[in-house]
């Protein structure tokens, strides 16, 4: 008797795994549940279907004990752990005196949902850690660096098998600098049972880690990055900087747009292009009102027209003719007054933004230098030039300066691209443990903390 009722008890439990299976694939082809998105079910289905649509929780307490875990660390991240885990789905995980198939009265269907709603949890918590809670382009249109997805769905499936523990951290961005603020966030967060915590550092920090989300995983064996809050530039060489500067971004009404390119040129000497913006609300009513401001400033008329820009005389102008100006343009000749320096370093861009030299180095020593009119000004442009031409032997340092002072204008083609980064980190971890922290010039931190809880 004791035999039968055992082969019962083991059919049965058979037939409900064949039910639960069957209830999780109707349900994991079907269109994606409320509140959760196209991209989170997508990695659900592939999930199921590496496992045949089995159940991965439901049926294994120390998997859904796991799963629990993994949902609980969202805070690590610095995300809000009410987005991943309720109350309700916590205490069904974590039953305290019946198993999850007795505490859903063996019900295949409520079964199946269970599972799914665990799965897509966990998804979402592993999407949200690998590219971010919020889409950039909210905060910022211009906002064009991303980081690619890894594979969720098939690293979940494998760590179902193996650790589910470590999962997160197979799919959080590989930057030092990430693993670096999450442990500066546990040392400001609130300890549980205790109200102990820097509650405005934490969430400095937690926006932080979601924007190097935002970042893609291989920024160049070497590259230069442009942190816009920090007024500061570094080129880096396998993520160390060896060479640092000072820098003057955009004021708030001119803001340097944040994006990556690839500087491909140096420019000595260059010709100041005035922005038509500039031309048109600055240099042309300035002309006007004063015969002499453009050949005191060094500024040359252009006129367009047939595909060529032809200079004209000044004094040959009819500065109240406002439809006659639109067909004008100015620049401003290479020599020690130019706008733009001695030097620009070209990265080709739709923002029309670039790295260059200014004649106002008095400037730099001002602790707010939100400044421009977008293009980010360098407070050590030869030691810049000199580093991105240190490939070409022919470009010592005489001949540097020399390019840098002479009246022509002198392109340099770099002989490997080098990747720029314009960014917006608040927070930066340092060697010790701690973090500098730099005022939210623009107002992202305020934009972003809206839209990540």
């Amino acid at each position: 008797m004791l035999v039968v009722a055992a082969c019962s008890c083991a059919a049965c439990a058979k037939d409900i795994s064949a039910q639960v299976t069957g209830a999780i694939q109707q349900a994991a082809l079907a269109s994606a549940p409320a509140g959760v998105s196209r991209a989170v079910w997508m990695d659900v289905q592939r999930f199921y279907m590496t496992r045949s649509y089995a159940a991965a929780w439901t049926a294994d307490e120390k998997q859904a004990a796991a799963a629990l875990r993994v949902l609980r660390r969202a805070p690590e991240h610095g995300l809000p752990p009410a987005a991943y885990v309720s109350a309700n789905l916590s205490g069904l995980l974590a039953p305290e005196r019946k198993s999850i198939e007795e505490a859903l009265d063996h019900d295949p269907g409520r079964l199946a949902q269970l599972d799914l709603r665990v799965t897509a949890a966990l998804l979402a918590l592993g999407r949200d850690v690998a590219v971010g809670r919020t889409d950039p382009a909210s905060i910022d249109r211009r906002w064009k660096v991303r980081r690619t997805a890894p594979d969720l769905a098939g690293s979940l499936a494998q760590s179902t098998s193996e650790s589910l523990d470590g999962w997160l951290d197979t799919v959080r961005p590989v930057h030092p600098e990430y693993a670096a603020l999450q442990k500066a966030l546990a040392n400001v967060q609130p300890q549980a049972g205790s109200e102990a915590g820097d509650d405005d550092a934490a969430r400095r920090i937690a926006l932080n880690l979601e924007r190097w989300r935002w970042m893609p995983d291989d920024l160049g064996e070497r590259h230069i990055l442009v942190n816009v809050p920090a007024f500061h530039m570094a080129v880096r060489e396998h993520g160390t900087p060896v060479l640092d500067m000072k820098v003057i971004v955009g004021k708030e009404e001119h803001e340097t747009p944040l994006f990556s390119a690839a500087m491909k040129e140096v420019v000595f000497s260059p010709y100041w292009n005035v922005p038509d913006s500039i031309a048109e609300g600055e240099t042309a009513p300035a002309a006007a009102r004063d015969p002499k401001f453009l050949a005191r400033n060094n500024i040359e008329v252009l006129r367009r027209g047939g595909g060529r820009d032809d200079v004209v005389d000044a004094a040959s102008v009819d500065w109240s003719d406002s439809e006659a100006l639109k067909s004008l343009a100015f620049r401003q000749k290479p020599g020690a007054q130019n706008a733009l320096g001695h030097v620009k370093f070209l990265m080709p861009n739709g923002y029309d933004v670039y790295l260059h030299d200014t004649p106002a180095d008095s400037l730099f020593a001002r602790q707010g230098r939100a400044l421009s009119h977008g293009c980010v000004r360098l407070d050590q442009p030869d030691a810049l030039a000199r580093y991105v031409l240190r490939d070409n032997p022919e470009w010592n340092d005489a001949k540097i300066q020399a390019a840098m002072e002479q009246e022509d204008e002198k392109h340099v083609a770099l002989k490997a691209a080098i990747p720029v980064y314009i960014v917006y980190f608040t927070a930066w971890p340092r060697a010790d443990g701690g973090v500098d922290s730099w005022p939210d010039v623009y107002g992202y931190d305020a934009r972003q903390a809206d839209k990540l809880h």
